[in-house]
């Protein structure tokens, strides 16, 4: 087949698809996956690999367009970038604007400094980028970010960018080899993604391009051949992955169930018959969705965010609110498809220009506003200064010049214990706190540290970032320890181990093959306690079921009003962990217990705030004023235990 591919490519034409039916009812399939993926509706837990069935088929139409104009000797770069632009801006800086407003109603001050930066980068193009190198561990929940799907459209909106202009050189050197090139990229993107287990894999294009690609190689060839009931396989296999896979696929950048719903959509595209499968995907209820679909895509997001937001404002979870939502998002992305994208494929080009000048100099501005003024954080006089910087500052992290700076306070290295603080999101502010204001422990210990995500890959051999997969392997940790018993160092960790042990989060992130998870965990304390002088564990602190400062925020609590909760409850929460701990044998692990700290045991109580000082952010990281409560509790500790 490949032979006779290559001979028919010496005199390769392509010819203009027309209009079908069946790739919008394929949209269609494809946006409704998407949309019930997030709104967590059972059974679609595969429902993330609808983007990757856009991409095939942008990739199979885009070509079309492209290779067949190159054919006729009358594409042009001006006119093929007038059409995109036509059919994805108007819509796209619409929602955007659109979603300006109710943003500023409901998001707090962090939040919406995050969506400003995300509405810039979504209009010119680098949304990809930008939440490739978000700190999600610090920046709101990604079910609350109204633009987080803006990354696919940039990956899309490059690809369109650059992609004309490599179909026309290799036209003008020889478009024979048209096929070659691109089986090329094909396969040499599909090699790039074996080679990285980072984030950057899920969101830089040259991990997409393959996708694309293939869409483009499925055009060709569905050009040349056509085999019978080949589209019922694919409608199948596209099934099959959407109702098998599930998120935590998603989370691990896994590429098999990518492979699948990319190869199951290139099948159902290489057939144009009238047939069974093409009559289901050419159903009014599909039309209709694959009409709407980049209006439904575009608005799905914001939309679900600004509910949950809203709920999650008035004490309310999202539930029985799904119906409603889907319903006014299919009406509210109708409206756009008609008013928005059919207007402006058909009113003048200058028109269109002057409109996206408008919405784009308007977003850009907005930005600006909001960086310069932290988020307009004067909507929120309600609450005193620290709130407001807490709700912006759930982390702080360490400089260079911290450790600079603390290291020299005290230039005696003779006595000085060599201290490893190791762990999750936790040690960040617990850092900040100690480098900045307690220097004077600088005389006796030389501190490193190692945080999140590679501290909790070291301790526990999980992750819940993608990456990180070499930190989390035997070798690596086999070297940490020589490190660690060649220095004779202390080793300090914190982390929210609760997490780490819970079956769903704990089994799912751990990075071995055949193993228990909880059994990693636990024999990598005890080598670690046994290579070092002695390994303290500082237990978790009580987490709360609310953000912190978000709840004064949101007026869930009047500002003076302390935030609680049971000490009786904590403790019965922590139970499995607290057990977990005990467990492991070894006499060089001691247990650090902030409880006293942070909770009243007479009264029942743990306070996240008390007496109008707070001591978390959000749910579970602490503000300076918990750290240093934090930081004198654990190192009065350790001075005890080393004086014995």
């Amino acid at each position: 087949m490949l032979k006779k591919l290559y001979i028919q490519n010496l005199n390769l034409s392509i010819k203009r698809i027309s209009y079908r039916d069946d790739i919008t009812g394929l949209r269609g399939i494809a946006v409704i996956a998407v949309v019930l993926f997030h709104s967590n509706v059972i059974y679609f837990e595969g429902g993330w690999l609808g983007v990757d069935v856009f991409f095939v088929i942008s990739g199979y139409l885009i070509s079309n367009i492209i290779l067949s104009e190159l054919d006729n000797n009358n594409f042009q770069f001006k006119n093929f970038y007038y059409r995109r632009i036509r059919r994805i801006l108007p819509a796209l800086f619409s929602t955007i604007f659109l979603s300006i407003f109710i943003g500023y109603i409901l998001l707090t001050p962090k939040a919406i400094i995050e969506f400003a930066n995300s509405a810039v980068a979504s209009i010119f193009f680098f949304a990809n980028f930008y939440f490739e190198n978000l700190d999600f561990y610090n920046a709101e929940s990604t079910k609350y970010m109204p633009l987080l799907h803006t990354w696919s459209l940039s990956i899309e909106e490059q690809f369109y960018i650059f992609f004309p202009l490599f179909c026309y050189l290799i036209y003008k050197f020889n478009k024979k080899f048209i096929i070659f090139s691109f089986a090329t990229l094909f396969l040499y993107s599909l090699y790039l993604n074996s080679t990285v287990s980072t984030l950057s894999k899920f969101y830089q294009p040259q991990y997409r391009v393959w996708e694309l690609i293939f869409g483009s190689l499925v055009m060709i060839i569905s050009q040349k051949i056509s085999i019978k009931h080949i589209e019922k396989f694919g409608l199948l296999i596209l099934f099959f992955a959407f109702f098998y896979f599930d998120d935590s696929m998603l989370t691990l950048n896994s590429i098999e169930p990518k492979i699948a719903a990319v190869f199951g959509t290139g099948l159902l595209l290489i057939n144009k018959n009238n047939n069974l499968v093409q009559s289901f995907l050419q159903t009014r209820f599909l039309i209709f969705f694959g009409n709407i679909s980049y209006s439904l895509y575009l608005l799905h997001q914001p939309l679900l965010a600004y509910f949950k937001i809203y709920l999650n404002k008035n004490n309310q979870v999202f539930d029985k609110e799904i119906y409603l939502y889907l319903i006014f998002l299919v009406f509210l992305s109708f409206l756009s498809w008609k008013y928005i994208e059919k207007y402006f494929l058909k009113t003048k080009l200058s028109n269109v220009f002057i409109f996206l000048l408008i919405l784009m100099l308007f977003i850009v501005f907005f930005s600006f506003l909001v960086n310069e003024r932290d988020g307009f954080k004067s909507r929120y006089n309600h609450v005193p200064e620290e709130v407001l910087y807490y709700s912006l500052n759930v982390n702080l992290y360490a400089s260079s010049d911290d450790y600079d700076k603390f290291q020299e306070y005290c230039v005696n290295e003779s006595s000085k214990e060599n201290l490893i603080i190791i762990g999750d999101s936790q040690i960040n502010t617990f850092l900040y706190t100690l480098l900045k204001e307690y220097k004077e422990l600088s005389c006796d210990y030389n501190i490193l540290a190692i945080p999140n995500p590679s501290g909790r890959c070291l301790l526990s051999q999980q992750t819940d970032t993608i990456g990180e997969v070499e930190v989390c392997s035997d070798s690596y940790f086999n070297n940490f320890l020589e490190a660690v018993k060649k220095d004779n160092n202390i080793v300090l960790a914190i982390g929210r181990f609760e997490d780490w042990l819970d079956p769903e989060k704990g089994s799912a992130e751990v990075y071995c093959d055949n193993c228990q998870y909880t059994s990693v965990f636990s024999n990598r304390l005890k080598l670690i306690s046994e290579a070092s002088k002695f390994l303290a564990i500082v237990d978790p602190t009580p987490t709360y079921p609310v953000k912190v400062a978000e709840s004064y925020i949101y007026k869930k609590y009047t500002w003076g009003e302390d935030i609680t909760i049971s000490y009786t409850d904590w403790l019965n929460s922590m139970g499995d962990t607290y057990k977990f701990l005990e467990d492991i044998t070894s006499q060089k692990i001691i247990r650090i217990n902030p409880n006293k700290s942070f909770c009243n045991i007479e009264l029942d109580k743990c306070y996240a705030t008390k007496n109008k000082e707070i001591y978390y952010t959000d749910k579970n990281h602490l503000t300076i004023e918990g750290n240093r409560i934090l930081i004198e509790h654990v190192f009065s500790t350790l001075e005890s235990y080393l004086n014995e």
